[in-house]
């Protein structure tokens, strides 16, 4: 992992969208939610927590979605290493308003690269959304599943670019599609609830599904 680092105006601003845009298939259209305002507070303030709640707008997370999103500047398959404690980020938009998140860092190990500069066999850090850290806990029901992540899966990740927001001292990636390959078939697993609008996951064979990956990359996984 890189060390802490000072990210310009322009980066920072796009860092800040990538975690707006909420992890998965959010990044289309979100912004409607998660813009730091408080949905309930403990009566006691001794143990009060903050409860921010996402409301990303849920898009439609079809393979073919997927394949065509124009903001997914990561494109990869990995397998989870591990996760870590939660942690909060809070960063101040071009426009002067505050957006808070709390995310899961989930540890994954590049196997092949299909779109962007990530290296086959690093480790990287992808956010899963949702959690409690430094007081606050941020609710979302349109990210994955927390067991999604779980050490050992293999998965297939469209995601943002590999940044951090200012107040992170670490560089991480907001997936804005998510697939998990279980035996040969792919599941959508961008949405804990299932399809964008409230149907069955999609399933997909994994050689095809591998296919189509290896359109983006001209055939050719690094």
């Amino acid at each position: 992992m890189s060390a802490a680092r000072t990210v310009g105006p322009r980066t920072a601003a796009r860092a800040a969208a990538a975690l707006v845009l909420l992890a998965l298939g959010a990044s289309a259209c979100a912004g409607a939610g998660g813009d730091g305002r408080d949905r309930a507070a403990a009566k006691d303030t001794k143990s009060a927590v903050r409860v921010i709640s996402g409301h990303p707008y849920a898009v439609d997370s079809s393979p073919a979605a997927a394949l065509a999103f124009p903001m997914n500047d990561n494109v990869f398959e990995g397998t989870v290493v591990a996760t870590r404690p939660d942690v909060y980020a809070k960063d101040v938009l071009d426009d002067g308003s505050t957006f808070e998140v709390v995310y899961t860092p989930v540890v994954i190990r590049v196997d092949e690269v299909h779109k962007g500069g990530l290296k086959k066999g690093a480790e990287v850090v992808v956010r899963s959304m949702g959690g409690t850290a430094e007081g606050v806990r941020y609710e979302v029901e349109e990210a994955p599943a927390k067991e999604t992540f779980d050490k050992g899966a293999s998965l297939v990740v469209f995601g943002s670019a590999y940044e951090a927001v200012d107040s992170e001292a670490d560089p991480a990636i907001t997936p804005n599609f998510l697939y998990r390959e279980t035996g040969d078939t792919v599941v959508d697993a961008t949405y804990a609830g299932g399809a964008h609008d409230g149907g069955p996951a999609e399933k997909m064979d994994r050689e095809k599904f591998l296919g189509e990956l290896r359109s983006l990359d001209g055939g050719t996984a690094s």
